[in-house]
């Protein structure tokens, strides 16, 4: 069973999908990792996002992003939900350009 339920796609996540879309890369939204889901995941870098609402809890997220990390290789970024509004969206494209030349480079 999973540990934690399905839940409707929010607007924050289209939006930053929609921010991952204009970078140049693929996105899914609500990607399992069993047991989990992730928020957003593109899968051309192994990255998730994770949108952070009020009821994330800080010691379960870090266990799930640990399983997830060792169980999948995937990287997570977490972003609390007041951040992700259209004037975060520059930094963030930034940093993930920034994060998939790093993975070329590697």
């Amino acid at each position: 069973m999973r540990p934690e339920p399905r839940k409707k796609d929010t607007p924050e996540q289209f939006l930053m999908a929609s921010w991952v879309k204009e970078a140049g890369f693929g996105s899914i939204l609500e990607q399992d990792f069993e047991p989990y889901v992730v928020d957003i995941y593109i899968p051309d870098l192994l990255l998730a996002l994770e949108i952070d609402g009020p009821y994330h809890m800080t010691r379960r997220d870090e266990y799930r992003d640990a399983y997830i990390r060792t169980n999948y290789n995937i990287e997570i970024w977490r972003y609390p939900l007041k951040i992700v509004k259209s004037s975060f969206k520059a930094e963030f494209v930034d940093n993930l350009l920034k994060y998939a030349q790093e993975q070329i480079n590697a």
